[in-house]
């Protein structure tokens, strides 16, 4: 059976499978029609699934409201961690595998069992892990000038995470975390860990709360990440990229030089 959304699939899908871009999803579908985005998300993520990849976690975006002005949007959004999207510190990225690659840095969780509530006991009691870690974010448009409708369907941005060394999840208290991020050893921003949702751990909350409302919960074993403490970084070719989190940890990441 197909519908309106076919053609935007086939044409996002086209999109991702050959790093090129496309007209905004929001010349298909009214620009607040959320629940039709997040279809045309799940369809992607049905090819992605059927072509032999395996979801491993999900990521909150827009959280923060620096970055939600940055966006131009006032709510967040959610998109789907699958297996190859997954690096450590260090990683050496290639520039041919992205569109117009930015990172941005947070806290990330790993859950020990299923999520069958969002009460903030609950999730803190399901945490076998934080670390510090990078969202790298691409998009699949030919500009960042995405509506709501736009960054969901295009998997909110996410195109991967870059993981530094695990820590036990409430030695220090996350919303008084300072964030230096840095480009060759120069700040290029910064943020206190309050800045998602208050507190990271809320945007974990919304995240299990909107899951299960879908009924897709979160899983033991996925990764979450919550949302940047910081701006969203242009991710250029070459420098070294360098995220200090106070009481968590450091993670490293750049990109090969542009041949």
């Amino acid at each position: 059976m197909t519908d309106h959304l076919d053609e935007v699939v086939d044409r996002l899908w086209h999109a991702n499978q050959t790093v090129t871009t496309m007209p905004f999803v929001r010349e298909w579908i009214p620009a607040d029609d959320v629940d039709s985005a997040y279809e045309i998300q799940r369809r992607i993520n049905e090819r992605k699934l059927a072509a032999g990849r395996t979801r491993v976690g999900r990521k909150v975006g827009l959280t923060n409201p620096r970055v939600q002005a940055q966006a131009g949007v006032s709510e967040p959004d959610y998109g789907t961690i699958m297996d190859d999207m997954v690096f450590h510190s260090g990683h050496v990225f290639d520039p041919k595998d992205y569109v117009a690659p930015k990172i941005e840095s947070e806290v990330a969780f790993k859950l020990s069992r299923e999520l069958t509530s969002w009460d903030i006991p609950t999730i803190e009691s399901s945490i076998e892990w934080m670390a510090p870690s990078f969202e790298l974010v691409d998009c699949h448009y030919e500009t960042y000038q995405m509506k709501i409708v736009d960054t969901i369907a295009d998997n909110a941005a996410c195109a991967g995470i870059i993981l530094g060394e695990p820590v036990e999840y409430g030695s220090t208290d996350l919303s008084q975390v300072w964030l230096s991020l840095t480009r060759d050893g120069e700040e290029i921003t910064n943020g206190v860990g309050g800045n998602v949702m208050g507190n990271p751990i809320n945007a974990v909350a919304w995240l299990a709360k909107t899951a299960i409302e879908q009924d897709i919960p979160l899983q033991a074993g996925e990764l979450i990440l919550p949302g940047s403490i910081g701006l969203i970084m242009w991710f250029d070719f070459g420098p070294e990229y360098r995220a200090e989190i106070s009481g968590v940890g450091s993670v490293t990441a750049r990109f090969q030089e542009a041949s």
